[in-house]
């Protein structure tokens, strides 16, 4: 039997007298009560070392060896001469009214940082999930004080507190998460934005194309420069050269049908990545259809503007871009010429700006690991707390 100092240390709990340790190949049991000392009544501050009765409570606490741990605590009940009531003795890692230890549940908040679901971290642990759940709603994160220099904003599919959407800010320069919001409505978000009192220090503004950001930025943000990060305009140009493709494939023999669809890859490639045999089969495709090599070509020359180096070069390309695409008379970049038409003057602000949304995007993917670990979350503050509990 080890000593009760060795158990002490080895439990990390103080002035403990252990009576018995039991185990088995799963669990191991340890009897302990405190040592006896004066207490101070709680209802009229009376020191008494009057013992009233003892009763025991069977505490979970954190595995030890591997094997799941339960502390059998014998607890006093002390009799205040003074008041005539009774109170128990205080027992640090044991909050009131709690069979779990705290140590046990900040352990379990820490494998919920370590992206575990709460499902997971219950089992771990042997403890329920509503017990994980608790000691999540304990975790509080305020709502920020004040607004980065330079914020990213971007939506997810949420589908708790009664929303499908909702939105995420983050702080681009920093590559911090800056909040959660449980929707995306221009008139919440505008709400939200609005009760910061540094909105005028705010320099960009770093979104996809929605409408909503664009309009909550020229109203809410009057020094910011609004950035659309090109890497959202390049789906617009790969879609249309994919539509080409899928025109072009149906009014082919089933056979090509298929070696098209499973060389669409040749296509997206930028052909700068292309070996010498993918050349070869790409030309080869490109010669089935004249519509197809100038769609291909279009692509091509949107991937160079890509690659510019500074605005004014940027811009000459943007145009040459859509000089050729009106004159392709290809249908299929007809969306492709509306988003540029609207989008273009904050498309060329990305050729200013050091900074992109590819963090929020990032954020945005470890979030939906996130919701699909626990199968999705129906309370939104839980979600929130979720989130800033595993990437902050």
């Amino acid at each position: 039997m080890p000593t009760n100092d060795f158990t002490s240390k080895l439990l990390e709990m103080e002035d403990i007298l252990v009576n018995d340790i039991t185990s088995s190949d799963t669990e191991l049991h340890i009897s302990f009560s405190l040592k006896r000392k004066p207490h101070t009544c709680p209802h009229c501050s009376n020191v008494t070392e009057q013992i009233h009765d003892y009763r025991t409570s069977i505490i979970k606490d954190l595995p030890l060896m591997g094997k799941r741990t339960f502390l059998h605590y014998r607890k006093r009940r002390y009799h205040c001469p003074c008041c005539k009531k009774h109170f128990y003795e205080t027992f640090r890692l044991l909050p009131k009214y709690c069979r779990i230890t705290t140590r046990l549940s900040f352990y379990a908040i820490h494998l919920l940082k370590n992206r575990y679901s709460v499902h997971s971290s219950a089992k771990l642990l042997g403890i329920s999930n509503s017990s994980v759940f608790r000691r999540l709603k304990d975790i509080r994160y305020p709502k920020p004080k004040h607004l980065p220099k330079v914020l990213s904003i971007d939506e997810f599919k949420g589908n708790s507190g009664g929303q499908k959407f909702h939105a995420i800010l983050t702080d681009a320069h920093n590559h911090q998460l800056f909040d959660i919001l449980p929707t995306r409505s221009q008139t919440s978000v505008m709400q939200y934005l609005l009760s910061f009192p540094n909105r005028k220090e705010v320099k960009y503004l770093i979104s996809d194309m929605n409408q909503v950001y664009r309009d909550l930025a020229l109203q809410v943000f009057p020094n910011a420069t609004i950035v659309i990060d090109k890497f959202h305009v390049v789906r617009y140009i790969t879609w249309a050269l994919e539509n080409v493709r899928k025109r072009i494939q149906k009014q082919m023999h089933p056979s090509k049908r298929k070696y098209f669809k499973r060389s669409r890859r040749l296509l997206l490639t930028h052909k700068s990545k292309l070996n010498q045999e993918g050349l070869d089969a790409l030309e080869l495709m490109l010669l089935q259809s004249q519509d197809l090599a100038v769609a291909y070509h279009l692509k091509e020359l949107f991937y160079d503007f890509m690659k510019s180096t500074d605005r004014n070069e940027a811009s000459k390309k943007l145009k040459f871009f859509i000089l050729s695409t009106q004159a392709s008379g290809l249908k299929e970049f007809d969306s492709c010429l509306t988003m540029l038409g609207n989008w273009s003057k904050y498309i060329l602000n990305a050729f200013d700006c050091p900074y992109t949304n590819g963090y929020t995007e990032g954020t945005n993917n470890a979030i939906k690991v996130i919701k699909r670990n626990a199968f999705g979350y129906r309370n939104f503050d839980n979600f929130r707390n979720r989130i800033f509990l595993a990437l902050t």
